[in-house]
């Protein structure tokens, strides 16, 4: 490194020279870096200095899937539940009887289906939401705050290569359409659960903008003495999911990783040592994982691959993707990111350490265990970085 500082200082010292040294600010203002030949490349490690993780938290995943995606079924390590809400229903206002409901969720082209599961066979309930909710905030501690009803809206539910198909209580859809005349009853939407661990299924969400492939409600209804039907677009939908995967967890200082659910990890290094606005030269983090076996497989994209990002807010688990690291396998069932555009913005602004996620979280529903802080040197999160310290003028 030290060759291309030489040279970085010695065009520095030209172009001051050539500026007769009478402005200490470059053409953007910002601090020019001394030209001291002290300050030469200094080596941080995590370990080596005793700058331990300070914090690593995983769960800050937030209701799972967008408003493009969403999940929903039951595996052994992890269930997914999809809330759901059609509110146009106005065509049926005045009909004489509702002959049928049907609600058709599409297929998207993720396979989360894991090994040993038969998808075709997963059967769900659906039960009516007590309140109104929102989809942007819902997590799945807000299922039970909010509260859902005790009857199965769902009277059959089929899967096909293309798609979910749902039969609804004609019923309860003929509550909602007089829920202007009862105010007993809103239509909240409701909740669909799954009725057995057969897999998880991914269907495109409201946002898709593809014809053809967003959620409808079909409604067959008998009006004025003739049969007609109304295709309602979804209102509102998210999906939610809570894991129960550490009952499958190898023994010792972990934290995990899994897509499916957005199960992720934060890492917050103690960077005390590292002076503000040092000039990171590399930055790398290296994280030691142990996948305990294949548990799902994806369609496309690589199911290993782990990626790091700038957390920019801790308090909700926000993370800015503007820099992306995506981690590299190496020996020894480690992943190595190349973190120093995060580095650099964590010296120069806050350091609220970083996030870890799948490369894609709706692909597969594979778990990944990271070792945390309280591992053994050798396996725990290891932060190493070259810096140049700065002097300003």
């Amino acid at each position: 490194m030290r060759p291309i500082i030489k040279s970085s200082f010695s065009l520095l010292i030209s172009a001051l020279l050539l500026a007769g040294c009478s402005n200490k600010l470059n053409k953007t203002g910002s601090w020019l870096v001394s030209s001291d030949s002290s300050l030469v490349p200094t080596y941080f490690d995590s370990v080596r200095d005793s700058a331990k993780v300070t914090t690593s938290e995983s769960n800050y995943g937030l209701a799972t899937g967008s408003s493009e995606s969403l999940i929903l079924g039951k595996v052994p390590w992890t269930e997914a539940d999809l809330l759901i809400r059609f509110s146009a229903l106005d065509p049926v206002d005045s009909a004489q009887a509702i002959l049928s409901t049907t609600i058709t969720l599409y297929r998207t082209t993720y396979l989360l289906q894991p090994i040993g599961e038969d998808i075709n066979q997963l059967k769900f309930a659906g039960f009516p939401m007590d309140t109104f909710w929102n989809a942007s905030t819902f997590t799945w501690d807000s299922v039970n705050a909010v509260g859902y009803g005790a009857q199965n809206i769902i009277t059959s539910s089929s899967i096909t290569d293309t798609s979910v198909v749902l039969q609804i209580d004609t019923g309860t859809v003929r509550q909602w359409v007089n829920a202007t005349q009862d105010s007993n009853v809103r239509n909240n939407g409701f909740i669909i659960r799954p009725q057995s661990s057969n897999g998880i299924i991914s269907v495109y969400g409201p946002a898709y903008a593809t014809a053809g492939y967003v959620p409808v409600c079909t409604v067959i209804y008998m009006k004025n003495g003739v049969q007609d039907t109304t295709n309602v677009t979804l209102s509102y939908a998210t999906a939610v999911a809570k894991t129960s995967i550490e009952s499958i967890a190898p023994s010792g200082p972990y934290r995990f990783v899994q897509a499916g659910t957005g199960e992720r990890l934060s890492l917050v290094f103690d960077l005390s040592r590292v002076p503000r606005y040092s000039i990171v030269n590399l930055a790398t983090l290296t994280l030691s994982t142990d996948s305990v076996g294949q548990l799902g497989y994806a369609k496309s994209l690589a199911l290993d691959t782990l990626v790091a990002y700038y957390m920019s807010d801790p308090s909700i688990g926000q993370y800015s993707t503007s820099y992306p690291a995506v981690g590299f396998p190496a020996a020894g069932s480690r992943n190595v990111f190349n973190v120093t555009t995060l580095v650099q913005h964590m010296l120069n602004t806050q350091n609220y350490g970083f996030m870890i996620l799948e490369y894609s979280e709706l692909d597969n529903a594979n778990a990944r265990f990271v070792y945390d802080e309280n591992a053994p040197d050798s396996l725990k999160p290891k932060l190493t970085i070259t810096y140049t310290p700065t002097s300003r003028r």
